[in-house]
């Protein structure tokens, strides 16, 4: 079944109205201004896009969306997969040893697979995980005491193991507390302790980041009904940092977005939304390009690889 590709925008409007004494003295009513919460609709079609050097980014054409809304293509693994990977903070790049790290089967991060948990080593912040057979989809939770909780989902054997060597080591990235105050200071607001923090980045069929969506948390799947209290920002591909909307209102080229300020929720849909071709555009088509449902935990940043939504 296909999904639906309808756009819903609900916005969150403050009616100012003052209070008439009586006759023509009453004032007219005055809306407010409407809160720029990161979701204002993009002016140009989504583009692919390739980093040439760190922080480095260019436009390689239009976004390939081929297999949007088609069948879902993933492949489960028919053996047991040892992945060799280090951890990393996600701003500063350093080494993250000592980290607690959990696999698990999509987004269910309660229900880790065993074997685990497996703690990076104290020098090279080095770990190795299996994933069983029969995964198609899966995630890693990081807990370290000098970082927020971090989930990264919707990963791949294919992203975490580009050559399917079982013995690549790649790199997955927590949070640390520094950085996660950091974050949302870099565009003016301060972090509310309990409130959770959603991220990633978008890529098309091709696995390159897509530039020109709009991201938003929201409560109903296939249609944009934004959390209260959600705000999302797109990053700077030049400093790969999140800036305020003013410097970029909708996604750079790096692909990457935050949204902040969301209070916990067992159930949330992070989406991406825009306009696949200049004819959507000229057309005002909005589309959903890409959905992952997952949850919204306090003082807790749920990171993940975010592709072409299909249709199972």
């Amino acid at each position: 079944m296909r999904l639906s590709s309808t756009f819903t925008f609900v916005s969150f409007i403050g009616l100012a109205s003052l209070a008439a004494c009586g006759g023509d003295d009453a004032p007219p009513m005055v809306d407010a201004p409407i809160k720029d919460v990161g979701f204002s609709k993009p002016i140009a079609p989504l583009k692919a896009n390739m980093e040439t050097a760190p922080d480095t980014w260019a436009e390689i054409g239009p976004a390939n969306l081929a297999c949007l809304n088609t069948p879902n293509a993933d492949v489960a693994n028919t053996t047991a997969v040892t992945i060799d990977t280090k951890v990393e903070d996600f701003q500063s790049g350093n080494l993250v040893p000592n980290t607690t790290v959990t696999v698990f089967a999509n987004q269910d991060a309660g229900t880790p697979f065993p074997g685990g948990p497996y703690v990076s080593t104290s020098s090279g912040a080095t770990v190795s995980v299996e994933i069983p057979a029969g995964t198609k989809r899966f995630g890693y939770k990081m807990i370290n005491p000098n970082a927020l909780d971090t989930l990264l989902l919707n990963q791949t054997l294919n992203q975490a193991m580009p050559n399917m060597d079982p013995q690549v080591v790649g790199r997955i990235q927590s949070v640390s507390t520094a950085t996660g105050a950091t974050l949302p200071a870099l565009i003016g607001v301060s972090r509310t302790p309990g409130t959770g923090i959603l991220a990633g980045a978008v890529r098309d069929c091709n696995g390159d980041e897509i530039s020109n969506f709009i991201a938003t948390v929201s409560s109903t799947p296939n249609t944009a009904t934004p959390l209260e209290g959600v705000d999302a920002y797109y990053f700077s591909s030049s400093v790969g940092l999140p800036v305020r909307h003013s410097q970029q209102r909708h996604s750079s080229k790096d692909g990457l977005f935050m949204a902040i300020e969301m209070n916990p929720t067992t159930v949330a849909y992070v989406q991406a939304w825009g306009y696949p071709t200049q004819a959507d555009l000229d057309a005002d088509q909005l589309k959903l390009i890409a959905q992952l449902q997952t949850q919204v935990i306090a003082d807790t940043v749920i990171t993940g690889s975010y592709d072409p939504l299909r249709s199972n």
